[in-house]
């Protein structure tokens, strides 16, 4: 079983938890960057089994890139949290304005 269908499986499997949401971001995170968390936000508050989902994620994104397996939960994450998603694109728009009002005091 990849980590995606694992990840996936465990966020399907106990809704409401930190831990659901956290793995949702991850997915998020590795299936569309413009929706991404820091993994900070991710790990702070997993268990050990948890923890080590999100670690192979990572290692299996570090390895293959995007396969169809992330492809299929982060389809489904990103239907589904739409908090999540509203959330990352505020947090992106916040990014942009902060950057551009740098660039501005820049060139005053």
């Amino acid at each position: 079983m990849s980590p995606y269908t694992r990840g996936f499986e465990l966020v399907r499997k106990h809704p409401g938890t930190s831990g659901q949401i956290a793995l949702a971001k991850c997915i998020l995170s590795l299936y569309d960057p413009c929706h991404a968390f820091s993994a900070g936000e991710v790990l702070w508050s997993l268990d050990r089994e948890y923890t080590d989902t999100v670690l192979a994620m990572l290692a299996e994104y570090a390895e293959r890139g995007e396969t169809e397996e992330l492809r299929q939960a982060g389809r489904w994450v990103y239907q589904n949290f739409p908090g999540l998603v509203e959330l990352s694109d505020a947090m992106r728009q916040a990014r942009t304005e902060l950057a551009l009002r740098k660039e501005a005091g820049y060139h005053a």
